[in-house]
């Protein structure tokens, strides 16, 4: 079992996308004393990284940042009109209770439902009732600008099923941490995580991770639609909670990167599973592999139910697992070992 103290602090501190700076300092300052060096961008990306001097370099990404909304209007009456920061469904976001991040601090409010309001309902359907009784006054507690968020962080569920917002993708950010301090003083090459923004709406902070750190090859991890409560038949990927891992096979995957992944499970009996991604994987990987000639690419995966809900589910056995896999795979890393499938 693996300390879950940073995995909580994570999920209790909102970062949505192009807000993600207060979250990346808190990380900078828990995680010091792991790294030996720490790099930063102006996107608010950052980059934190072991043996510095290698001339390896292996590059973990993993996204920071998380859906939410966003104020666009403030209204006569008090309350405000929203818009969407990446891929939020509007209407699990009526009846919720809310904050919104100012400069000032958290702000609570609510979105209320209204009978007309049913699933198919746009962003700008929705109200933000802060309890303001006219624009003047509700402009005195937020602005147009300010993000907002659920008010929720998390719940540990029966059977190590731990439920929260933004599992996707704080849950790999905690990971690769914990594989990282699982590793060190075991490797010499030089690991590079990036915690990157921005994914939720653009890719950006992986574009422009992997053209600063010009890795060896990049290793991302996100979360993937688990098919095992009652979903649609054949609509997800045959990937289950607490079946382990989730590998990805695709166009993008390095094949060498893929047969050793799966020989590490294999060896020593960690379960995996296998997901498909023939043409894009919606994930980080897709911004970094063309970078220059092309960065040697993987995708791992963890398997979650409910997806870009508040409720989102992961089960911890799943975690603890890619932890070993990863930390693993990174102490077997071979620098001589070419990446090109040509060579086998």
């Amino acid at each position: 079992m693996y300390d879950r103290k940073l995995l909580e602090l994570l999920l209790s501190t909102h970062s949505p996308s192009g807000y993600e700076l207060n979250i990346q300092k808190k990380l900078i300052e828990t995680t010091k004393d792991i790294f030996d060096e720490v790099i930063t961008q102006q996107n608010y990306n950052v980059v934190h990284v072991l043996n510095p001097k290698s001339p390896t370099k292996i590059l973990l990404c993993a996204h920071i940042d998380e859906i939410g909304m966003v104020i666009n209007k403030i209204n006569a009456d008090g309350t405000c009109r929203l818009e969407q920061i990446g891929g939020a469904r509007p209407y699990m976001y009526s009846g919720q209770s809310v904050v919104v991040l100012t400069d000032h601090g958290e702000v609570p409010g609510v979105i209320g439902y209204l009978p007309y309001m049913e699933k198919g309902i746009k962003a700008t359907d929705l109200i933000l009732d802060l309890g303001a009784s006219s624009a003047e006054e509700a402009m005195k507690l937020v602005r147009t600008g300010n993000p907002v968020m659920v008010n929720r962080s998390y719940t540990y569920l029966a059977n190590d099923f731990l439920s929260a917002k933004a599992l996707d993708d704080k849950l790999a950010v905690y990971i690769f941490l914990e594989a990282i301090k699982k590793v060190k003083g075991k490797t010499d090459i030089g690991i590079y995580l990036a915690t990157t923004v921005g994914e939720e709406t653009t890719g950006r902070g992986a574009h422009s991770a992997v053209a600063r750190v010009n890795p060896t090859c990049a290793i991302s991890l996100d979360v993937t639609y688990a098919a095992d409560i009652n979903y649609r038949e054949n609509l997800f990927n045959d990937v289950y909670l607490c079946k382990g891992p989730a590998l990805t096979e695709g166009s993008l995957m390095n094949k060498v990167i893929h047969k050793d992944m799966i020989n590490i499970c294999e060896e020593l009996k960690i379960p995996y599973q296998i997901e498909t991604a023939p043409s894009r994987t919606y994930t980080d990987t897709d911004s970094m592999y063309t970078h220059f000639d092309g960065v040697p690419c993987y995708l791992l995966s963890i398997p979650l139910r409910y997806m870009h809900s508040s409720v989102e589910v992961c089960n911890l056995r799943d975690v603890d697992q890619l932890i070993d896999l990863i930390a693993e795979y990174l102490i077997r890393f071979n620098p001589k070992k070419s990446l090109n499938p040509f060579e086998y």
